[in-house]
């Protein structure tokens, strides 16, 4: 039996350090798929979240929310790291770059709670965000999009 977890097996609650870090790249990997059906099948049925000052309750406000979403931040790349943990919740910080219709880039900071039910799935989710603008060549997020590649800097390494 392999020890080591991977990405793709499911990561349930308690959480280790190892354990809640696969979690967060698992979740970050999810969303950089833009798939609004495939990331809400990490949530449960009657998920809670606060998006900023929007509410959603279930998987069909997150799968308009996330179309919404996706529609307005073009060539969204998000990066998510590890910032606590506990038995049944995880803390992450993030940051991804967009650029809305008008070509304008933005890099959105953020900080989210989770807390996961017995089978790994999202049950709640408070995000706080603030965006800033900024140039095109000021962009840090240069992988195509998709999954972040495994040797391209997190976070921390950023600088953010």
């Amino acid at each position: 039996m392999d020890a080591q977890p991977k990405a793709t097996t499911t990561l349930v609650p308690p959480f280790t350090r190892e354990t809640a870090i696969l979690k967060v790249r698992a979740a970050e990997d999810n969303w950089n798929s833009r798939n609004p059906e495939q990331v809400s099948r990490g949530y449960t049925l009657d998920s809670r979240w606060r998006n900023r000052s929007e509410f959603l309750t279930g998987r069909a406000e997150i799968i308009s929310f996330l179309t919404r979403k996706w529609t307005a931040e073009r060539e969204y790349r998000l990066i998510k790291e590890l910032w606590a943990f506990g038995e049944s919740r995880i803390a992450v910080r993030f940051a991804y770059e967009s650029h809305d219709e008008a070509g304008q880039w933005h890099r959105s900071y953020g900080n989210e709670n989770w807390e996961f039910d017995a089978a790994g799935l999202m049950k709640q989710r408070h995000a706080s965000i603030n965006d800033i603008p900024i140039k095109e060549e000021d962009r840090l997020f240069h992988w195509p999009l998709g999954r972040r590649p495994d040797d391209h800097p997190g976070l921390t390494q950023l600088g953010l």
